[in-house]
């Protein structure tokens, strides 16, 4: 709700639990960032790159929250 879903649940973004290993989290985020980049949707309608830009924000900011997550728990 209000655009914290990426705060709050980082690893429901890429369908993973807490549980899962650096690897697959870097998978993953490499699999969804190249699925969802905006440059893949430059000649698309403004509506699906505006879509694309969004969704690119919201997976880059789980990825960075895990990070946070796991660096402060090192």
């Amino acid at each position: 709700w209000f655009g914290l879903g990426a705060r709050q649940k980082p690893y429901r973004v890429f369908g993973l639990t807490r549980d899962a290993t650096d690897a697959e989290i870097d998978l993953a985020y490499r699999r969804m960032i190249s699925q969802y980049h905006p440059d893949r949707y430059a000649d698309a309608a403004p509506e699906l790159r505006t879509q694309a830009e969004a969704k690119a924000r919201e997976i880059n900011a789980a990825y960075d929250r895990i990070q946070q997550l796991r660096k402060s728990r090192r």
